[in-house]
């Protein structure tokens, strides 16, 4: 059984769609249902989700009508109920760690596994999360830095398997790419994501205004809507570059998105993986990245692009019209193997390593080449599927060997 929430379109709620789709293939002997921790579901999953789930258990919901929260053994003696009805074995937890107690109380912690996307930097119900992976039996984590972060930060005891993230199917050509170097045209930098402030959006709109200063030309086009979106408009005002930058808001077709552009520009500053690196490397484009977390595990460094450690403290982000509210005030350090303070990558070495890029055109074809060749050789989504799979199997093999 998954527990995951589909009110939004986001990359771990497409991630499970695709997921479901290809392990009910690969897997038939596992049925999979969905615990919804809500009563509805995105349209964009709705149609997909009926033709491979076996069925949906409602968390909160019985004919209709909502379970209180209060007293809390109600909902777990709910989810019990309808979890027995469904006959599930094993719980699955989508990158969430607080407000979980009722599945745990409902089916036993020994029967959960924690699937960790990104969820343990994000700051808040401290005491909860801890709570829950206290109880934790099994983690899988989307990089090694995730598994580093559950140790270091929340002292997780249990077990750890690393599945790295794949790229969907969906967002796969069908043969690597290469792109050609930008010739009697600006050259388009591109950024792919939600706008919100630990994006680092700021920063390269500051690296812009440095490469034009520079007489270099060159254009960025911005995919993603968020509550950051007329803010940072703002700065791109007030930095006086709005003919260079393009807002397009949310972008359906990523793939044109990522054939438009040479190159995606990503410092973000904390990001678990970074399946937006594989994406747009996928379709050819270098990646030029924050090494922090577990970007430098999406984005190998002369490979598929550059990665540029961050320096400046986060102090310094409101100066380049970030915001530093709701950022961890803590990141993994993947050259160190530590936690550290955040920090922000500096606007002018941002500017600095888009140049470098594209200073050579033989270097930025091969690296063009290496980037789409090295998605297809190591984040392939069928062995990602059977990776993850065969974790569950060895969990559920493991907890029957016990129980007799």
């Amino acid at each position: 059984m998954h527990l995951v929430s589909l009110q939004q379109v986001g990359g771990v709620e497409a991630h499970f769609t695709e997921f479901v789709e290809h392990a009910v293939r690969r897997n038939p002997q596992w049925r999979h249902i969905w615990l919804n921790p809500l009563r509805t579901v995105h349209p964009f999953f709705g149609e997909r989700l009926q033709r491979t789930l076996a069925g949906t258990v409602y968390a909160k919901y019985r004919w209709g009508i909502k379970v209180p929260s209060r007293p809390g053994w109600l909902r777990s003696w709910h989810c019990r109920r309808q979890s027995a009805v469904a006959d599930i074995d094993i719980a699955l937890i989508w990158n969430r760690t607080a407000r979980t107690k009722f599945l745990l109380d409902a089916i036993g912690a020994e029967n959960c596994i924690h699937w960790e996307h990104g969820s343990v930097w994000h700051p808040g119900r401290e005491q909860d999360r801890a709570r829950y992976l206290q109880r934790i039996p099994l983690a899988i984590v989307n990089s090694r830095a995730s598994a580093r972060v559950l140790q270091l930060m929340w002292g997780f005891a249990g077990d750890i398997e690393v599945c790295l993230n794949a790229l969907r199917p969906s967002l796969m050509p069908e043969a690597p790419r290469r792109k050609s170097y930008p010739v009697g045209r600006p050259i388009r930098l591109g950024v792919a994501a939600r706008l919100f402030p630990v994006k680092g959006l700021p920063l390269v709109l500051h690296a812009i205004k440095i490469l034009n200063a520079r007489s270099a030309d060159f254009e960025l086009y911005i995919a993603g809507g968020g509550p950051e979106f007329d803010r940072l408009q703002r700065v791109a005002q007030d930095l006086n570059i709005t003919s260079h930058c393009y807002f397009r808001g949310a972008v359906e077709d990523m793939q044109s998105f990522y054939q438009h552009i040479d190159c995606l520009v990503h410092p973000p500053l904390t990001e678990a993986f970074g399946l937006v690196a594989i994406e747009a490397a996928a379709q050819g484009c270098p990646v030029i990245a924050a090494a922090v977390d577990g970007l430098p595990e999406a984005v190998e460094h002369g490979v598929s692009g550059l990665c540029i450690e961050p320096l400046l403290p986060l102090s310094e982000y409101p100066a380049f019209g970030g915001v530093i509210r709701g950022i961890p005030e803590r990141v993994y350090d993947p050259l160190n193997d530590e936690l550290c303070e955040t920090k922000i990558v500096d606007p002018a070495s941002l500017a600095e390593s888009i140049q470098r890029l594209f200073a050579d055109r033989d270097e930025f074809e091969r690296i063009s080449t290496s980037a789409s060749q090295h998605v297809f050789t190591k984040f392939r989504f069928d062995v990602h599927v059977d990776e993850v799979m065969n974790v569950i199997d060895r969990f559920a093999f493991g907890r029957a060997s016990h129980s007799h």
